[in-house]
């Protein structure tokens, strides 16, 4: 049992250590399509962080509910309050932070089924 909770671990933390590349590279294309950070008289102030810690830890608890319906609630959750942080003063920070983590989050949940499926369910082998 603890063999299969650790591999279903495994894509949770890969998605968080992607999380902070892809920023970046949402940042970089944020700054070549709209100019800089402040250039529209927004500062962007501690809104990373904010949102790479809360995408760890919403991607921690996610894992350890154990019934998909309510992992898919409790991501869906997830992305109703970043878009209630966001909207309506920063619409493409609300569309690219929701994109960003409800893709990685979801991503994360069905990769970790189907590792489940694929290694840990038992098969009736018929002869």
């Amino acid at each position: 049992m603890k063999a299969r909770r650790l591999m279903a671990c495994i894509p949770h933390l890969i998605v968080c250590a992607l999380y902070i590349p892809l920023h970046n590279f949402g940042v970089d294309l944020y700054i070549d399509i709209y100019g800089g950070l402040t250039s529209r008289g927004i500062g962007i102030g501690m809104t990373p962080d904010l949102m790479v810690q809360y995408f760890i830890v919403m991607n921690a608890i996610t894992f350890f509910i154990p019934r998909l319906k309510l992992k898919v609630l409790f991501v869906s959750f997830m992305l109703a309050l970043i878009l209630y942080y966001f909207l309506p003063h920063y619409p493409v920070r609300a569309m690219a932070y929701t994109l960003m983590g409800g893709v990685l989050t979801f991503a994360a949940i069905f990769a970790g089924r189907l590792i489940d499926r694929l290694f840990f369910q038992k098969r009736n082998v018929e002869a």
